[in-house]
């Protein structure tokens, strides 16, 4: 006598094979998909699959792992929250933006967690499309507790800001000053004060670099001091912007850098000097040192000794700068018209160019200005 077993598939299960036919390459664990008599463990594991995936559009891997974490058995609290998100003026951008990034969300209470944190950033004069670059640029701070990091943090930056709309533009583009402030930002301004550094220097730091402010303080402070060794003017601007670089660039970056320069003749002193007149000449990337010192030494007959003049001809633009300026001064040049290059040729603004080395050339003028835009990528 035959037996026939009937294993009836429930809705969820359903929904959670439709997924798996959309991606045949994963493979799930059996328990996921046994449909014979299912707990409400793995009932609310596929839902969660199911609901990760098609509506808020995880890929099935984060999906796989999060259905086990996160306790999500029925869309009631995140269709809540998506709905919240739709009146508060959110695009389904930075809706799905938020979930993927922080997918606990799901199951915020909207109205006790979420709202009043939207409301703050209201109050304080951003407006909608502001709060949409915040929540794009950093979505866990809807996780960050209201009451003791984002509003001490606020006042803290408000205090540091006499232009409000340089504060609002801070916030806007670098959301992660709203959290943090107290274990890291607060020592690394303190020290930057008591070496003489002025608030204003400081505050545009802050505006610039907030993630280096971030830093923390043993690194800071070992970067502060290796700057003040080379002597730099604390009250310069210069002083904070090569804090910023030392902090930026690893030790072995730097040294392989350091490499570079030395392969074209530089010594350790010249590599100081030209850091200290130009920092980001050392966070050019290796292919364009390379490729801008070989246009100046092997194409326009600079000596590599001659850079240190003008460093920050490193970081300027190869296509819309060096190349095509460099191909007008080749050529003129050639025809004997100038004797060598002059660093005004990378210096002046485009219209002071063709007015210096193209228009006033009569005869030459029409050849020299094709073969500039030829070379103007």
């Amino acid at each position: 006598m035959f037996h026939i077993h009937i294993k009836i598939i429930s809705p969820t299960s359903q929904k959670l094979v439709s997924s798996l036919s959309r991606n045949p390459w994963l493979w799930l664990p059996p328990r996921l998909i046994s449909t014979s008599s299912p707990s409400s463990s793995s009932q609310g594991s596929a839902f969660a699959f199911s609901y990760l995936t098609d509506t808020c559009g995880l890929s099935p891997e984060r999906a796989i792992t999060l259905s086990k974490r996160l306790k999500l058995e029925s869309s009631e609290r995140p269709e809540a929250v998506i709905e919240f998100f739709k009146n508060q003026g959110l695009s389904q951008t930075v809706t799905s933006k938020i979930f993927r990034t922080v997918p606990d969300l799901l199951l915020a209470n909207a109205q006790k967690t979420l709202k009043p944190k939207l409301d703050f950033l209201k109050s304080k004069g951003f407006s909608t499309s502001d709060i949409h670059s915040i929540l794009l640029d950093f979505p866990e701070l809807l996780r960050r507790s209201l009451k003791n990091e984002i509003i001490p943090c606020f006042d803290f930056l408000d205090n540091m800001f006499q232009c409000k709309n340089r504060l609002r533009k801070t916030v806007v583009s670098h959301s992660c000053v709203l959290y943090d402030i107290a274990k890291r930002m607060e020592p690394n301004i303190k020290l930057l004060r008591e070496e003489g550094v002025p608030e204003s220097h400081i505050v545009r730091f802050l505006e610039y670099y907030p993630n280096t402010l971030k830093s923390w303080p043993a690194q800071f402070k070992k970067a502060v001091l290796e700057v003040k060794g080379m002597e730099i003017d604390p009250l310069k601007l210069q002083f904070v912007i090569l804090v910023h670089v030392k902090l930026r660039l690893s030790k072995s970056t730097w040294a392989r850098k350091e490499g570079i320069y030395r392969k074209w003749g530089w010594t350790d002193n010249d590599i100081s000097a030209a850091f200290r007149v130009h920092p980001f000449c050392m966070c050019s990337s290796d292919s364009k040192i390379e490729e801008v010192m070989d246009i100046l030494v092997n194409t326009l007959g600079c000596k590599s000794s001659d850079i240190l003049k003008c460093p920050s001809v490193l970081t300027m633009s190869l296509r819309k700068r060096i190349i095509p300026r460099g191909s007008v001064v080749r050529a003129l040049m050639s025809k004997g018209l100038i004797n060598k290059l002059s660093w005004t040729a990378f210096r002046y603004n485009e219209l002071k160019f063709l007015d210096k080395y193209v228009h006033c050339y009569d005869k030459e003028a029409n050849e020299l200005l094709k073969l500039y835009k030829a070379k103007l990528a």
